[in-house]
């Protein structure tokens, strides 16, 4: 049992990725390498649905380091390049430990996910001096949500097609999903001053409150 869609979707991703757009920014090759990793990582027990919230897991942090990847070579110079390998790194490691004797309830794996994503938090607010500190935390959740939604999307789309997004596989990565979600609408709030926070709620809510 292979995962054929995600395989040969990422080798060819990436040499289009390679030959088609120089333009393509270096986190995109990086991320390419990655869901490679990902993949091969994977033992086949992913076709009865064990390892669903590996994948989910491993999918989000890479989709996330990816969308941040992107901001922060947006910046420019050799720091756009430390992040990116800061980041990478960081994502190696985080796949390694992510190992088969781990909790993998929705809980651990949100916890993994949320600690993953905004443990990158003090390197967003160092390459956005410029932003204040309510705007480096808005725009830093939406991010990695941005991420996140990605992740989700391509964990769900494979375990769509291996026919295993079903029953408990299907009611624990959706309950990862919202737990993710909320926490990060916790850590906005809790990184908003207490004059943004009293605007959000009298508004509409959090301001990229959008659960999918």
């Amino acid at each position: 049992m292979s995962i054929p869609s995600l395989n040969s979707n990422q080798t060819s991703a990436a040499s289009s990725a390679k030959n088609s757009n120089q333009a393509t920014y270096a986190p995109q090759t990086a991320r390419n390498q990655l869901n490679a990793m990902l993949v091969q990582s994977l033992d086949v027990s992913i076709s009865s649905g064990k390892q669903s919230q590996t994948l989910l897991f491993r999918a989000s942090i890479t989709n996330i380091t990816q969308v941040l990847n992107g901001d922060f070579s947006g910046q420019g110079g050799d720091q756009g390049n430390a992040s990116l390998q800061i980041n990478s790194t960081q994502l190696s490691i985080s796949i390694q430990q992510d190992g088969q004797d781990q909790d993998n309830s929705p809980e651990a794996t949100s916890k993994r996910i949320l600690d993953g994503a905004t443990s990158m938090f003090a390197l967003y607010q160092q390459q956005h001096p410029e932003l204040g500190s309510d705007d480096q935390a808005k725009n830093f959740v939406n991010l990695i949500r941005q991420g996140f939604e990605q992740g989700y999307k391509e964990a769900t789309d494979i375990l769509k097609s291996l026919k295993v997004f079903n029953g408990d596989v299907q009611s624990g990565v959706e309950k990862t999903y919202d737990l993710v979600l909320k926490g990060f609408d916790d850590f906005l709030s809790k990184n908003l001053s207490s004059s943004a926070q009293s605007n959000a709620s009298s508004g509409s809510g959090t301001p990229q409150a959008n659960a999918g």
